[in-house]
This record gives structure tokens, C-alpha cells and sequence, in this order.
């Protein structure tokens, strides 16, 4: 079994699955603390993001896989604000 990292999600009403958007934390917890910054971020450049669902969720990688990253990850670490 790979590396299992957890992530803050985000779920639109039209996605299928939920995009990862921050992560990997070693733990549910370090990311549930971050699930209000993210909602934040994304809201301030999208008014209907308000209506989207943010959680955690947790990623096994595949063997020999790196886990993925969040696709705020770069946008959050350098203080970035929503376009």
C-alpha cells in the first residue's frame, strides 16, 4: 500500500468528484483546520462557490505513487488572492 495523505476537497454541484485543493496533510485534522481558509479563497473570486461543499478526504497512493498535490497549494503558500 502507498502513502496516505489527507486533502481539503472541494465539490461543485456539476463535479462528479471532488477536487483536491489543499494537501497533503499527514492528518485529518491539520486538514480540517484549513477547510475554512480554503472556502474563503475560493469564494472571494467565485460568488456561486458559497453553495459548494468543502471537506476533507483522505488519498492512498498507488505503490510506488507519489501523493498528489492540491491545486491551491502554490496560490495559498504564496498569499495569493482569488482573481
Amino acid at each position: 500500500m502507498g502513502a496516505t495523505g489527507f486533502y481539503v476537497a472541494v465539490r461543485t454541484g456539476a463535479r462528479a468528484h471532488a477536487a483536491l485543493a489543499l494537501g497533503p496533510y499527514d492528518s485529518h485534522r491539520a486538514a480540517r483546520l484549513e477547510v475554512d481558509r480554503v472556502r474563503e479563497f475560493v469564494t472571494d473570486g467565485c460568488r456561486e462557490a458559497g453553495w459548494w461543499l468543502y471537506e476533507t478526504t483522505r488519498v492512498t497512493a498507488q505503490p510506488g505513487q507519489a501523493l498528489p498535490t492540491g491545486t491551491l497549494n502554490a496560490l495559498l503558500a504564496s498569499g495569493q488572492k482569488a482573481a
